[in-house]
C-alpha cells in the first residue's frame, strides 16, 4: 500500500533561498490513472493532486489491487490520502509531506486488513520544458492485521514493521495539460519490495 527534515529548514531560512517569490514552474494540480507492480501485488489506481495556495498540496487515491507470487489470489482495495507542504529550492520544489493508506483484501475464504502511514520529503525539478525528474524518501510504519478465514480461525497473526523507501521519478509532458510519469521505488519486503510504477496525467 503505497510524502521534515533540518535541511528542508535550513532550505527555507537561508539567504541563498530567500527568493520566496520565485516560482518553479511545476504543476500540482493533476488527475491521473497508474499501474504499479511489485513482488506482491499489481494495482491499477485513480489519483489526484491539488496545490492549496502556494504551498500545500493535498492528494488521494483510490488502488484496486490484486496479489502476486505468496499472495496470488488475494484481490481487494486500497485508499490514502497525503498533506504536504513545499518550498522553492533554487531551480525545483522541496516538499515534505504526511501519507496515510488503508486496503483490505481477501481469498474466497477469508480476508485481511492493513493500513499505512509514511513521512517523507521529495525534490522535483524540471530538466527541459518537457522533462522533469524527482527524488524522494519515505519512512513507512505498515501494519497488517491477522487473516481471519471463515468460522473465525486466525490463519496469520498480526504484525507491524518499519521501513525506508527511495524513490526516483522522471515525467514527460507532451503536452501543458498531459503527461506520461514513471516512478521506481526500492521497498522493503514489508511494502512488497521493489515497485515499479507508470501513470498517465491531466493537469489542469
Amino acid at each position: 500500500m503505497k510524502n521534515i527534515t533540518l535541511l528542508a529548514l535550513v532550505a527555507a531560512s537561508s539567504p541563498a533561498f530567500a527568493q520566496a517569490s520565485a516560482k518553479s514552474g511545476l504543476s500540482y494540480d493533476r488527475v491521473s490513472i497508474g499501474y504499479a507492480s511489485n513482488d506482491s501485488l499489481k494495482s491499477m489506481s485513480l489519483n489526484a493532486s491539488a496545490l492549496l495556495g502556494d504551498s500545500v498540496i493535498v492528494s488521494g487515491f483510490y488502488a484496486d489491487s490484486k496479489g502476486k507470487g505468496d499472495l496470488a489470489g488475494y484481490s481487494g482495495n486500497q485508499t490514502g490520502f497525503g498533506l504536504a507542504y513545499k518550498f522553492n529550492v533554487g531551480p525545483g520544489d522541496l516538499a515534505l509531506g504526511l501519507g496515510y493508506a488503508q486496503g483490505q483484501f481477501g481469498t474466497f475464504n477469508g480476508f485481511a486488513v492493513g493500513e499505512q502511514t509514511s513521512f517523507g520529503i521529495q525534490y522535483r525539478q524540471a530538466i527541459t520544458d518537457a522533462l522533469e525528474f524527482s527524488v524522494g524518501y519515505v519512512r513507512m510504519r505498515t501494519s497488517l492485521g491477522a487473516l481471519t478465514v471463515q468460522g473465525g480461525f486466525v490463519y496469520a497473526g498480526a504484525a507491524t514493521e518499519n521501513s525506508n523507501n527511495f524513490a526516483l521519478g522522471l515525467r514527460y509532458n507532451l503536452t501543458k495539460s498531459f503527461d506520461v510519469s514513471l516512478v521506481y521505488a526500492f521497498e522493503g519486503e514489508s511494502t512488497g519490495g521493489n515497485t515499479f510504477g507508470f501513470s498517465a496525467g491531466l493537469n489542469f
